[in-house]
C-alpha cells in the first residue's frame, strides 16, 4: 500500500485518547411512563370503577447483532467502555463491498456485525473525492454514535438506524473532518475534505447524545493542514494546527476555553499531535501530553514530547522517542505511560511507561509499506487499541486492529 503524506507548515494529526471510559458512562435502557386516573363513580344504587391504565414507552435498545460477514478490514475504532467497542470497516456482502460495523460488548473476544448505512469507506476525512464516504466511527455510548469523514451520519439506537446529518452554516462542499465526544458535549470540525489543506474551518457542537450540532464563534479555527480535536471526560483539546503550536483547552462542563502554547514548535516545519491525559490526583487540572515533531526527511523526523499539569508551565520530557518514522499519533492515559506513533517505509511504535524519562520501540513492522496507525487510545491505565493501515479491499489483508492489555508493552491482532 502506498502511503499517502504531505509535509506541510504546521501539519497536525491528532489522536483520540479515551481516558477511564467508564466514567462517560452509558444507558442501555430508557422509559417514558404514562400515568392514567383512576375515577369512581357512585350513586344510590350503583358503583361504576374504571380500572387504572399505564402505557409504557418501550425501551431503547441496541440491535443484537449478526455474524459479521466475510473479509472484513477494520478502518477506525472506538470504545466506550473496557467491554463495549466499535469497529469500522469492510465486508464482502451480497452485491459487493459495503460498509461493515463490528460491536463487541466483552472486551474484544467476541464481534457481532450491526447495521451500517448504505455509503461507501473512505480512507481518511481528508484527500477524499467522495463526499458520501465515510472513515471514522466515534460512539458515546452504547446507543449513541457517529461516523463521519468526510460525510456524517448519527444513530440514537446502537445503530439499528442511522441519520445523516446536515451543518447548519457550513458550505454545501464542506465535510466533517474531526469528531471527538467527552461524553456531555460532542465537539466536530468542519471543512473541505477535497485537499490536505481545508482552508478555513468550523468549529460545531452539541449535546453528546444528540445530534442538533451548532456553530461556535471561539475558538476561531485557524486555517492550516487538520486541526484536530481530542478530548477525554475531563477536558477538551483543540490543536489549532499553526506553526506556533497554539492549543485551546476546555474543561467538561464549563464554556471558556483557555489558549496554551507549548513552545516547543519555534516556528519550524512541525507535525503536532494532542493527546489528552488524566488529571492529576488531587488537582482539578489536567495533563496534557503532546508531541511536537520536526526537520523530517528520509523518512525519520525529530520528536520532542511534552506536559503540563498545570495549563501554563510546559516542561520537555528527560529523553525523547527515536528518530525513525514521520509522527501519526500519541496516546497515554495517566502521563506516565506515554506511546507515540510513527510512520515512513515501516510503522513503528514507541512506548514510555516513566513519563518519558526512556523509550522503548515496539512495533517496527514493514506491514503495508508503513502504514498509518489510527485511533491510538486507552480504555484504561492497561487497555489501549489501535488500528494499523487502510482498508483498501474487503478480503485481502490491508489493516490490523490490535489491543493491549499490559499498558502498551504487548499487542494482539484482533480476529473478527
Amino acid at each position: 500500500m502506498t502511503r499517502q503524506r504531505k509535509i506541510v507548515i504546521g501539519t497536525v494529526v491528532v489522536a483520540l485518547v479515551i481516558v477511564a471510559a467508564a466514567a462517560v458512562g452509558y444507558n442501555m435502557t430508557s422509559s417514558k411512563k404514562t400515568l392514567a386516573i383512576s375515577t369512581t363513580t357512585t350513586t344510590s344504587s350503583t358503583t361504576t370503577t374504571t380500572s387504572s391504565t399505564t402505557t409504557t414507552k418501550p425501551p431503547v435498545v441496541a440491535p443484537a447483532g449478526t455474524p459479521l460477514p466475510s473479509g472484513f478490514e477494520p478502518q477506525s475504532a472506538s470504545f466506550v467502555s473496557s467491554n463495549i467497542g466499535f469497529v469500522l470497516g469492510i465486508s464482502n456482502c451480497t452485491g459487493g463491498p459495503c460498509l461493515t460495523i463490528a460491536r463487541t460488548e466483552d472486551g474484544g473476544k467476541t464481534w457481532l456485525s450491526i447495521p451500517a448505512p448504505a455509503t461507501p469507506l473512505a480512507q481518511g476525512p481528508l484527500l477524499t473525492s467522495n463526499s458520501a464516504a465515510v472513515s471514522r466511527i466515534r460512539f458515546v455510548n452504547i446507543l449513541d454514535g457517529y461516523l463521519y469523514g468526510p460525510s456524517f451520519y448519527a444513530t440514537k439506537d446502537g445503530g439499528a438506524t442511522w441519520q445523516k446529518v446536515t451543518l447548519s452554516g457550513a458550505p454545501s462542499s464542506y465535510g466533517v473532518t474531526s469528531l471527538e465526544t467527552n461524553g456531555t458535549t460532542t465537539y466536530l470540525i468542519a471543512g473541505n475534505p477535497n485537499t490536505a489543506i481545508p482552508g478555513a474551518e468550523l468549529l460545531y457542537s452539541s449535546p453528546a447524545t444528540g445530534d442538533n450540532f451548532a456553530l461556535q464563534s471561539q475558538p476561531t479555527i485557524s486555517p492550516g493542514w487538520q486541526p484536530r480535536i481530542v478530548t477525554n471526560p475531563y477536558g477538551t483539546v483543540i490543536s489549532m494546527n499553526d506553526n506556533k503550536g497554539d492549543l485551546y483547552y476546555q474543561a467538561t462542563g464549563t464554556a471558556s476555553w483557555t489558549h496554551l502554547n507549548p513552545g516547543c514548535l519555534n516556528g519550524i516545519p512541525t507535525n503536532p499531535v494532542v493527546a489528552v491525559a488524566a488529571p492529576v490526583a488531587g488537582s482539578s487540572d489536567p495533563q496534557i501530553v503532546l508531541a511536537c515533531g520536526g526537520d523530517a526527511g528520509a523518512g525519520t523526523q525529530q520528536k520532542t514530547v511534552v506536559k503540563t499539569t498545570n495549563l501554563s508551565t510546559f516542561t520537555t520530557a528527560p529523553s525523547q522517542p527515536p528518530l525513525a518514522g514521520i509522527l501519526d499519533a500519541i496516546a497515554s492515559p495517566d502521563g506516565n505511560t506515554i506511546a507515540v506513533a510513527a510512520a515512513s517505509g515501516a510503522t513503528f511504535l514507541y512506548l514510555s511507561t516513566n513519563g518519558g524519562s526512556s523509550w522503548q520501540t515496539i512495533l517496527n513492522s514493514p506491514a503495508f509499506g508503513g502504514a498509518p496507525i489510527h485511533d491510538l487510545g486507552f480504555t484504561t491505565n492497561s487497555q489501549g487499541f489501535a488500528v494499523e493501515g487502510n482498508a483498501t479491499k474487503a478480503g485481502t489483508v490491508s489493516s490490523y486492529f490490535v489491543m493491549t492489555h499490559n499498558a502498551g508493552l504487548n499487542w494482539q491482532q484482533v480476529t473478527f
